[in-house]
This record gives C-alpha cells, sequence and structure tokens, in this order.
C-alpha cells in the first residue's frame, strides 16, 4: 500500500503521515492501492497524480456545513473514506455517504509516557496546546486563565501554540470572548501582544516556539493539568491525547472529535455549551463551551490535585489503546478487502 500524505515533525497532518508511512511499510505490499490525505472541504486527494486503482481516503474536517454538499459525490469517487472521528462519520452517513469508516490517530508511547513534574514544581502549571485559530479556541483558554490567574499567584500558563498559516490565525478575529485583530507578523510576537492585550502577563507565560514532536514530552511534563475547550476538532486531537498518555489530565470539550477519547474518569469534561455558526473561508456549526464552567473546573482541579493523579492514570490507560501500528494495520485491513473485492468483480468479466 502507498501512502500519499505530508510528512513532518511539527504538525498534525506530518506527524500523522511519518508514522502512518513507516507502520504500513512493514506490512506485505498492496500493489495498485493507495492511502490518499483528503484535503479541503470537497475532500480531494492530497496529491491528484497518484491516483491508485484504488484509493482509500483519510479525513479530518470541522465545517461540516461546507463539506456535506460533496460528500456524496466524494462516496462514489472513493472506493473507501476514512475519517478520524465517529463524529466525521457521522456527518458523512448522514450525507448519505455508506464507504466510510473511523480510525482514531494514535499515540507513540515511545515518546510519551508518565513522569513526574520536569520543573516548577511551586506553581500550577495549565498547558494549552494546538495552532491558535478560532477553532481551537485559545482564546477561552486566555479569557478563563486571566480569571483563573487573578485568583491565584502561584498560577502559570504554558502555550505551544505557534500557526504556520497567517488565514488560519486570522480567524481570531471572530472569537466572541477576547479583542483580537490579526496582523503581519512573526506568529510569536503576535501571541504575546494578544496575552498582553487581554490581561495575561507574560512573566507567568511559558510560551513555546514550534518544537520537534520528540521534544514536546518535557513541555507536557512540566504542567499541570491541560485546557482543551476546543470548539470542534475533526480528529481525536493528537497533542491532547499524547498529553494524556504522559499521566496528565485535562478540562476538555467532549463533543466532536473529543468524543472519542474523553470521559468523565480521564478528565474534567466540559458539560454547558451554546451552538455559533461560524464563516470563515468555510462554514459549520461549532461547540462554544461556557467559560465559567471552565474557570469552576481549574478551580476545582487546583483544589483537589489527587484528583489529578487519578484522572491522569486512567488517560494513561484509556490512550494506550490509540496506536499508530494499530491504525495501520486497520488501513492495511480494508486495502486487502478492497482489493479482494476487486478481483471478485473482475473475474467474471475476464472470463
Amino acid at each position: 500500500m502507498n501512502v500519499s500524505m505530508p510528512r513532518g515533525r511539527a504538525h498534525g497532518w506530518g506527524i500523522a503521515g511519518e508514522y502512518l508511512s513507516r507502520e504500513i511499510a512493514k506490512l506485505p505490499q498492496l500493489d495498485g492501492v493507495t492511502l490518499h490525505c483528503m484535503k479541503g472541504h470537497d475532500l480531494q486527494p492530497f496529491d491528484q497524480d497518484v491516483w491508485d486503482r484504488i484509493n482509500i481516503g483519510y479525513c479530518f474536517f470541522e465545517d461540516a456545513l461546507s463539506v456535506q454538499p460533496f460528500a456524496r459525490a466524494a462516496g462514489q469517487r472513493w472506493d473507501m473514506i476514512v475519517t478520524g472521528s465517529s463524529w466525521c462519520e457521522y456527518q458523512l452517513r448522514s450525507a448519505g455517504v455508506k464507504n466510510c469508516t473511523t480510525i482514531l490517530q494514535g499515540v507513540d508511547r515511545d515518546n510519551f509516557y508518565p513522569g513526574p513534574k520536569a520543573s516548577a514544581a511551586e506553581q500550577f502549571v495549565v498547558f494549552s496546546g494546538g495552532k491558535f485559530e478560532v477553532r481551537k479556541g485559545q482564546d477561552l483558554v486566555i479569557a478563563a486563565m486571566r480569571i483563573f490567574m487573578e485568583h491565584h499567584a502561584d498560577v502559570l500558563l504554558s502555550c505551544a501554540w505557534h500557526n504556520q498559516w497567517p488565514f488560519s490565525m486570522a480567524t481570531m478575529e471572530l472569537s466572541n470572548v477576547i479583542p483580537y485583530l490579526h496582523r503581519d507578523g512573526e506568529c510569536l510576537e503576535l501571541l504575546r501582544e494578544t496575552l498582553v492585550a487581554n490581561g495575561i502577563p507574560l512573566e507567568r507565560v511559558a510560551l513555546h516556539p514550534p518544537l520537534d514532536n520528540s521534544l514536546m514530552r518535557e513541555v507536557y511534563l512540566a504542567s499541570d493539568i491541560g485546557l482543551f475547550p476546543n470548539r470542534c476538532e475533526g480528529g481525536n486531537n493528537m497533542v491532547m491525547c499524547e498529553y494524556m498518555a504522559c499521566g496528565r489530565t485535562v478540562v476538555a470539550s467532549d463533543m466532536t472529535g473529543h468524543n472519542d477519547v474523553i470521559t468523565s474518569e480521564n478528565a474534567f469534561p466540559l458539560t454547558r455549551y451554546n451552538v455559533r455558526h461560524y464563516r470563515h473561508a468555510s462554514e459549520g456549526f461549532w461547540f462554544e463551551p461556557d467559560v465559567d464552567e471552565m474557570v469552576e473546573l481549574l478551580e476545582f482541579a487546583y483544589r483537589n490535585r489527587a484528583a489529578l493523579r487519578t484522572k491522569g492514570l486512567q488517560a494513561v490507560v484509556d490512550m494506550s489503546t490509540l496506536s499508530w501500528s494499530v491504525a495501520a494495520r486497520s488501513f492495511h485491513a480494508i486495502g486487502q478487502s478492497l482489493l479482494k473485492q476487486s478481483h471478485h468483480t473482475k473475474t467474471p468479466a475476464s472470463a
């Protein structure tokens, strides 16, 4: 099986492409089958030039309203569409696509495993990760942390928010909880300006530059809890799952892709939402977490450190079920099945 995906160590698709290519290469070759990254709301292949006899698409989308008009045609074009979350699969099936299923992204447990707090032992450190954009909800993090940090002088914010795509960063102008006016500039500089403008003192922030994925464990272990109020996720959120695999629990939305991994045993799920229509490059209805509830759960976590350890231990157990090798074998099995079907349908004609 060939793999047509971006490769890299500092962004989601690149990391997925690296791991799936490596793991699929260990399995028996399937000639004539290609696993593609699907890009855009029209569900096109990442590289049309490698279109094969049998084509499996892997997709993550958040703007369901934009995807649905293209979904039925995509179902007819692709031999199988694999989504990164049960929520995405539901959206496709509701649009009439039957040849679809879900395979969750894995976690590399050789890189992400539990350990003691690496630094800042006297502080209570809240980690927030994901590229800075309105969908990921860092504006909600800022709004909640401003209140939480005012209550506790020993609270710090650890951010891995680097965003190399200005158009994506500009969506933060849609926020209804913080002011943000996008301009040209270096990402970390814009992030510093945004934090200061919204009452977050920089001396209480660790703002991380883009790092190779293998270095993120050190960042995760230097914190006490993660905060992931993402408005919508097309997958199970690789950063959040890696963080939880390190024995850390999270305050997180439990809607869309997060719903495949977040439970009341391994996390502090957010439960109060509004639904808001977002329109930017495409459009969708996203789930808007409640800032007050975020603060309430952070306060509870601050006062109940034993609960962090208990939920963190369960998070390790639950994240151990997410495996890139299992994901690769699942894709390979789909390819084998499609090849077998292809041979069966062609045999009578050739006879």
